[in-house]
């Protein structure tokens, strides 16, 4: 079940978005009987029917009606279900937000437990992704909300990075040569395909689907070139610019807003990795008092964002922008 909490600001606002994917998936359950302990449990507290989830006594009782829908999941399922919770961190904070930390704790703990008590069943397995970085949210709650949980300590952290180069050609097959489209050498282009996307399958699909848009007949690499870059300086796609405000809306929490958009802007001009002494210098040139443990915070948050990549082969830390596609980016736009 894919499940997309983007706009979820209560813990009742997840536990309804699992309940209707879980309802819509109950058409090829065999039993035909899945959520039927929550309707028993709303009807109980509301003496009717489904229909409304942000009535007070519903909210109140979320953690018993997050156990009882899944307790009905894995009970009915007759081959267990796969449970994606989508954009959960900006959830957390939605929830921090507006109804304080001590509820987002709160919930990061039950469905902690909720997994503890389920997963070994083998009948139900929790993915949690999301764009931001989770590492935000617990060290926001960590540091200003005293939270002493570990609600992932018992789950596997996977980074989805870019495709191979071999992956990039089946893409290029299915988009290009599928389409009758036909490529001024095969190599050529799925080599620079490969290299200007960073094989990230959002941008390989933007740079075919624009191919197709133009009824192209043949596609050259200069054709890839030119569409990248007149992405790179357009709006058409947002991921950049979000990446970018992230930056204030998340690192401003800790005061590490500044010194991160110091250290992106000097790795854009940088092609290769750069020595962390390096980069901790440029910083104290610009900000007075800059503080040693502070800037490699800031560089371990970033690296576990995605935005840069470490390198520890020639036994000093050092670092780059993980993707290319961002670094043109934020070089044309930020720095």
């Amino acid at each position: 079940m894919f499940v997309l909490v983007e706009s979820a600001r209560h813990p009742i606002d997840c536990v309804e978005a699992i309940y209707e994917q879980a309802s819509a998936a109950q058409l090829r359950s065999s039993k035909g009987v899945w959520l039927k302990r929550i309707r028993q449990s709303y009807e109980s507290l509301t003496s009717g029917q489904i229909a409304g989830w942000k009535l007070p006594q519903f909210q109140a009782n979320w953690r018993s009606l997050l156990k009882s829908l899944v307790e009905d999941i894995v009970e009915h399922s007759d081959t267990g279900a796969l449970i994606m919770i989508d954009e959960f961190p900006l959830m957390i904070w939605n929830i921090t937000d507006d109804h304080g930390a001590p509820l987002a704790m709160q919930f990061l703990d039950a469905l902690r437990e909720t997994r503890q008590q389920f997963e070994p069943t083998g009948k139900l397995r929790f993915i949690l992704s999301g764009s931001i970085g989770f590492h935000l949210v617990l060290q926001h709650l960590k540091l200003n909300h005293d939270y002493k949980g570990a609600p992932t300590n018992d789950m596997h952290p996977y980074i989805l990075t870019g495709m191979s180069a071999g992956d990039t050609e089946l893409m290029c097959r299915a988009y290009l040569d599928d389409e009758s489209i036909e490529r001024d050498t095969t190599e050529s282009v799925a080599e620079r395909m490969y290299l200007r996307t960073d094989g990230l399958p959002l941008y390989i699909q933007y740079v075919c689907e624009a191919i197709q848009d133009g009824k192209a007949a043949t596609v050259e690499p200069g054709d890839i070139d030119r569409i990248i870059d007149a992405l790179l300086n357009g709006g058409s796609v947002t991921w950049f610019r979000d990446a970018a405000q992230r930056i204030k809306a998340y690192y401003a929490k800790f005061k590490f807003d500044r010194t991160a958009s110091t250290i992106l802007n000097l790795l854009s001009a940088e092609e290769d990795f750069l020595p962390e002494e390096a980069i901790l210098n440029a910083v104290r040139a610009v900000e007075e008092g800059a503080d040693d443990q502070q800037m490699r915070r800031v560089l371990e948050l970033l690296t576990d964002d995605n935005y840069l990549v470490r390198d520890t082969s020639t036994g000093e830390r050092r670092y780059r922008f993980r993707y290319r596609l961002m670094r043109q980016w934020w070089r044309i736009n930020r720095a």
